[in-house]
């Protein structure tokens, strides 16, 4: 009897896999590469919450990165819940989503680099939304984030 490697979604036989177009051994590694990423993401939490307080101009005593229990993935991004507790913090939501692209998916193992060169095409492309199509909403909190690609090379990397 054939044992199936699970992916992350399902399973698969070796018949399955030899009708597929796609590198079913690259996938086989996902599953492990997400599990060192979060780790990565979790060991990191500390210095995530510095930087967010930073950004939206809080104690770092009033921003919390949510329980891994809490975190989601999709295909190409993972998403850590942000809880802001300071009653100073008027106009921002009490829970924002944080987003990390997952490096593996994108390449960062073969082309190092391609996860900021991402990021930072997304960024430019909602500030330029905002310069030359005010009528396309971009929501405010990330416009507020993506003005810090305008003025400064952070060189920050989580991954």
């Amino acid at each position: 009897m054939e044992v199936a490697p699970p992916l992350f979604r399902g399973t698969f036989s070796l018949e399955d896999a030899s009708k597929e177009d796609r590198d079913i051994l690259q996938e086989l590694s996902y599953p492990d590469k997400r599990v060192d990423f979060w780790l990565r993401l979790h060991r990191s939490r500390q210095h995530m919450e510095e930087v967010i307080a930073q950004h939206l101009r809080l104690p770092r005593s009033h921003v919390r990165v949510g329980d891994l229990q809490e975190w989601i993935h999709g295909s190409f991004n993972a998403c850590l819940p942000v809880y802001i507790t300071s009653r100073q913090a008027r106009g921002l939501p009490k829970k924002l989503m944080m987003r990390f692209l997952l490096p593996y998916k994108v390449g960062e193992e073969v082309r190092p680099g391609n996860v900021d060169e991402k990021l930072r095409c997304e960024a430019a492309t909602y500030v330029w939304l905002q310069q030359h199509c005010p009528e396309i909403p971009v929501p405010p909190k990330l416009a507020r984030f993506t003005e810090c690609f305008e003025r400064e090379e952070t060189g920050a990397s989580w991954w």
